[in-house]
């Protein structure tokens, strides 16, 4: 930002950096300066004041473009932490398979309203797996505690 304003106009980097200009006249009887009336600035003091403003709308225009970019952030971070628990996605160990679908679901629901949308087939097949392998774990278990009672 510094770079753009210094190539435009040095002066206006001033009153960013600075505070705005305020127009001032001095009064002689006891002496202290006021700010002056509308009617009293000179050319000076308007091309100052004018620069005031173009200082305040360039530092609106820097915060919406910081807040667009930190909503940029905040979204990414989200689609990233969303695309890991769907990576990592199984089946819990008390969890029936409506529960597990329904928490599935969300986590593809709330991928889907970020932009990032996942093919059906790899939907279908990462669901199936998750469900046959707690399922092959259960089984397994089974089998142990029979083995075990024999």
């Amino acid at each position: 930002m510094h770079d753009f304003i210094m190539a435009g106009d040095s002066e206006l980097w001033d009153v960013i950096c600075d505070g705005p200009y305020v127009p001032t006249k001095v009064l002689e009887e006891p002496q202290f300066s006021m700010p002056k009336t509308r009617k009293e600035y000179t050319d000076v003091d308007r091309k100052a004041v004018e620069k005031n403003f173009r200082a305040k709308k360039i530092l609106e225009i820097w915060e919406a473009l910081q807040a667009y970019e930190g909503t940029t952030q905040v979204k990414q971070s989200k689609v990233d932490m969303l695309t890991i628990e769907y990576e990592l996605f199984r089946m819990k160990d008390d969890e029936s398979i409506q529960d597990m679908h329904t928490r599935f679901t969300s986590i593809i629901n709330e991928l889907h309203s970020l932009g990032e949308t996942i093919p059906r087939n790899k939907l279908v097949r990462k669901f199936s797996v998750s469900c046959l392998a707690l399922g092959k774990a259960r089984l397994m278990l089974l089998l142990k505690q029979r083995t075990c009672r024999s």
